[in-house]
């Protein structure tokens, strides 16, 4: 379910008065009664500054806490977001988990920010989080809000498509509790998951998860077997607190991102192209320390220094040979931020700098001592943010701008003779906004941003591995691609009655130089990705909800959207296209939800989603398009005394729909999305 906050709360979101807030209970210390039961306050300060931005309320969605406990236990991340506005999603394995990924109105993965607790999670060079490596990654998590658009500045990449803020458990506003969660499901689904909090004891709050579970996945061998931990530490004070969280994940896949042709599907519905050897095995892990300080009244400051880490390999069949690919890579960080509010005005301000190796080699089996090459990419990363607002009347405004630097390095395998390309950039982001507080439940918000980003290490190398000699030529500089820009503007409105909520918010986001998948498949399935001078998105997105009944609750999002590359020449066949649309950016994605609470404990909906169809490749053919698919899913839950079960079903009219595909010019290749799905699980109380 979508949180939809009264017309005051949106016109102080979106302007950091929550900050403001929270910065009065943080330096005006209450009795030590009171203190105890907010003490949460400094340890979600920074989620709250980083997620606050210029007038963005009417172009974001919220899961809190209640809502990401209705999604399916286990679930990959970006499947359990599939039901928000602009949001499609797809998985490799076609069922709960595996390489699954999302788009913000089209927008792929790489492109998005994600953060946790502030704390930037896309990897510098590919500039995406595989949610794959951090399994059940939602059940540690207090909220997750989508930011579609440019958004506000943050910490690490640039918001460009949109940004996923996720929130850690909230250790001191948790009470103390224990949880047992036991998992079964189609496909060989199951799962076993234990987690707790100590609640807060004097000045010192905890929580910890560990989760093991696996699937076969609903293609032909596309199981994923996978473990993950998950804990958070902190000290509270007066004016003082201290919070550690960290994660851990590792999961082995059976591999499955080629698609299969329309043809295999007719035979096969499950087919799956690649070979049950093709497998991999990745882990990774992060430990952030956050220290937040109250300097004075009106005035907090906060410091974080992070690792994170992640190694592994995959393995690929290249003729008659299985190609082992390995990869590694260590990343510090630190930033900081600090506030300061008036009863009319606000500024916070922003810093981070970070450093990024990560090594790539290949090896052949069954040899797995030889390596046929070793090469390294760095990656450092320093920029900062100021943000300011101020209210007068019904009316306020805000500016927001981050001015960012980022460089790469290239090292190839020893003896090379290319020597050590390198390539940096430097971004100036502004974005400024306007809020009215029209009347009685009603709130105007626009805004307009523009933001510039880097291309990614696939992009620089054309989608090698590995840059070397014979390479050289066609690859270097390495500034053959260009960074690209967008500039976006949101316009919307927003009404809120107590039993009903609408959002109506208009975009247009114009690009230059966009870096569009436009060429040929690269050794992973994905199209490669060249600069296109202008292209551009523009749409409407509406959101509502109606507490029909003291039981009953209704929910709605539409998002339509009229996506065009404006001209781009095709490198393989010299074709010039002009007025086309981008690939797997459909012209409608809807959502509708029911909840009907009969008891106390007991919770049933019914949810429908239809997504329109969309290209698979950028040259306007109609014939080569993802067809269009409604699903329709339910949930159910009962609880009694220590126990309760949660059963899902989705796609429960066993729907023919695909995810995602490609095609080479004449045959649709697709990714199904399984039939019906079936998952159940007990909660016991410990």
């Amino acid at each position: 379910m979508t949180s939809s906050p009264p017309p005051n709360a949106v016109l102080m979101e979106a302007f950091v008065v929550p900050t403001s807030l929270l910065l009065v209970l943080i330096l005006q210390p209450p009795p030590d009664s009171v203190r105890r039961t907010r003490p949460d306050t400094l340890e979600t300060i920074v989620v709250r500054t980083t997620r606050a931005g210029v007038a963005t309320s009417t172009s974001q969605s919220t899961l809190d806490r209640a809502a990401i406990q209705s999604r399916p236990a286990g679930q990959d991340v970006p499947l359990s977001l599939g039901g928000l506005t602009s949001v499609t999603t797809t998985s490799d394995a076609g069922g709960y988990s595996g390489y699954s990924a999302l788009r913000i109105r089209g927008i792929d993965q790489t492109r998005l920010t994600i953060s946790l607790d502030g704390i930037p999670l896309n990897d510098p060079e590919d500039q995406v989080l595989y949610f794959s490596n951090v399994p059940d990654l939602l059940s540690s998590i207090q909220s997750v809000r989508v930011q579609r658009g440019v958004g506000a500045s943050g910490f690490g990449t640039a918001s460009f498509g949109g940004s996923l803020n996720f929130e850690s458990i909230s250790v001191a506003a948790t009470p103390r509790f224990g949880q047992a969660q036991l998992s079964a499901g189609s496909f060989g689904t199951q799962r076993v998951g234990v987690s707790g909090a100590t609640g807060l004891s004097g000045r010192w709050a905890g929580y910890g998860r560990v989760t093991v579970q696996s699937t076969n996945g609903y293609r032909d061998h596309s199981g994923n077997r996978s473990r993950s931990g998950f804990t958070s530490a902190a000290w509270f004070g007066a004016r003082d607190a201290v919070k550690f969280i960290g994660f851990a994940g590792r999961s082995k896949t059976q591999l499955a991102y080629y698609a299969a042709s329309e043809e295999a599907l007719a035979v096969n519905p499950r087919a799956n192209p690649m070979l049950p050897e093709e497998r991999d095995d990745f882990h990774q892990e992060l430990a952030g320390v956050q220290y937040s300080h109250a300097l004075g009244r009106q005035s907090l400051l906060t410091v974080t220094g992070y690792r994170n880490s992640a190694a592994g390999n995959y393995d690929v069949a290249v003729g008659d040979e299985l190609w082992n690919f390995n990869l590694e890579h260590v990343w510090y960080g630190v930033l900081s931020a600090m506030t300061f509010r008036s009863d009319r005005f606000s500024v916070s301000g922003g810093a981070h700098i970070s450093d990024y190796r990560r090594e790539h080699s290949l090896f052949i089996r069954p040899n797995l001592t030889s390596r046929v090459y070793d090469n390294t990419g760095f990656k450092q990363d320093q920029s900062g943010f100021l943000k300011t607002s101020w209210i007068s009347g019904d009316f306020a405004m805000a500016a927001d701008v981050e001015l960012r630097r980022t460089a790469f390095q290239y090292q190839p395998t020893a003896g090379s003779p290319i020597g050590r390309p390198d390539v940096s950039w430097v971004f100036f982001n502004p974005k400024v906004g306007l809020t009215w507080h029209a009347g009685p439940g009603l709130v105007a918000v626009g805004s307009l941003g523009r933001t510039s980003r880097e291309p990614t290490r696939s992009d620089l190398f054309a989608g090698a591995d590995d840059l070397d000699q014979s390479l050289a030529a066609e690859i270097l500089p390495l500034t053959k691609v260009s960074p690209e820009t967008v500039t976006d503007l949101e316009i919307g409105v927003h009404w809120h009655h107590p039993n009903t909520s609408l959002g109506i918010n208009g975009f247009a986001m114009r690009f230059r130089n966009e870096i569009a998948p436009i060429g040929a498949l690269a050794i992973t399935g994905t199209p490669l990705r060249r600069n296109v001078a202008r292209s551009s998105r523009v749409g409407i997105e509406v959101d509502g909800s109606w507490h029909a009944a003291p039981a009953i609750d209704l929910a709605a999002n539409v998002a339509l959207m009229r996506a065009r590359i404006a001209e781009y020449r095709d490198e393989a066949s010299g074709a010039v296209y002009r007025d086309v649309p981008p690939l797997l950016s459909p012209g409608i994605v809807a959502n509708v939800t029911a909840q009907w609470r009969p008891g106390p404990r007991t919770e049933l909906s019914m949810s429908l989603r239809h997504i329109g169809p969309s290209h698979l490749a950028n040259d306007g053919n109609a014939a080569l398009r993802l067809p269009a698919a409604t699903i329709v899913s339910g949930a159910g839950s009962f609880g009694w005394s220590r126990f309760r079960i949660r059963g899902e079903a989705i796609n429960l009219l066993a729907a023919r729909a695909f995810g995602s595909g490609y095609t080479d010019g004449a045959t649709r290749f697709l990714f199904p999305l399984a039939g019906r799905m079936f998952l159940a699980t007990l909660e016991i109380g410990l």
